[in-house]
């Protein structure tokens, strides 16, 4: 890649021989090894090359990071912020397909037609790393740790997409509004936070979208989970009082 100059695509490898650019502000930038500790990668790689850097991008609340129909022009990997995944059907229905956070892979659904086939907005302030296409699929590029890493993730992806589908699409209507909170409450402690206290990115509605349940539904099911001691809930303040309560409201 030409690096004779600051580019402005969102990675970048000094030419050998030449010093390294200085940047603008380092802050903008995020190297191969925070991407693989963002994505907890436990993958083998042959030999780590840190020289390559990523741009970052951030976002406001409301802001879309990518939207349906999109030329697809790279992955991006969620370094701080939560989001919302959603596609519109031709009746202007919203699906809500999930709500990345931090160490989540974003835009892989825009390989195989080479664009984006859902739109993702920011539900807060966002911070994002680009891992642009030309970085990984470059024609006549070998595989290298680069795309390694990006086939783990993907395959991570799409794991966890077929288990959320799993957990809030066999149970009755209010027990998966409790097995979402469960996996939240997961995926906050696997982020370092508190897993019996945090506050919900997402909107009640866009909880029953996801979980095909209506507004109401949702809401009866925080009423009676708060009711009963198992949760307290004060708009989207969720504290968990029992996890073994929840774990057999579920059922």
């Amino acid at each position: 890649m030409n690096v004779q100059t600051m580019p402005s695509a969102a990675g970048w490898q000094p030419t050998p021989g030449q010093p390294a650019l200085k940047l603008e502000s380092d802050e903008r930038w995020s190297d191969f090894q925070e991407v693989l500790n963002l994505l907890k990668f436990d993958g083998h790689l042959h030999q780590l090359n840190n020289s390559t850097l990523f741009r970052r991008r951030r976002l406001k609340a409301g802001q879309s990071a990518m939207v349906m129909g999109q030329p697809f022009d790279g992955l991006y990997v969620v370094r701080l912020g939560a989001l919302k995944s959603s596609m519109t059907h031709v009746d202007g229905a919203e699906h809500v397909l999930s709500f990345p956070m931090k160490g989540d892979l974003l835009g892989f659904d825009g390989i195989c037609k080479n664009k984006y086939l859902s739109e993702v907005v920011a539900l807060t302030e966002c911070d994002l790393i680009k891992i642009p296409s030309t970085d990984l699929f470059s024609p006549g590029r070998g595989c290298n740790d680069m795309e390694r890493m990006a086939y783990w993730a993907i395959s991570r992806e799409i794991v966890q997409e077929q288990t959320t589908y799993a957990l809030t699409h066999s149970a009755k209507s209010e027990a998966r509004v409790a097995r979402f909170l469960r996996v939240q409450s997961e995926r906050f402690a696997a982020m370092g936070y508190s897993p019996t206290r945090f506050t919900l990115p997402m909107t009640r509605r866009d909880i029953g979208n996801h979980l095909n349940v209506t507004l109401e539904t949702v809401s009866r099911a925080f009423s009676a989970l708060d009711s009963l001691g198992i949760i307290s809930a004060e708009r989207r303040e969720i504290k968990i009082l029992s996890m073994e309560a929840l774990r057999k409201f579920e059922s």
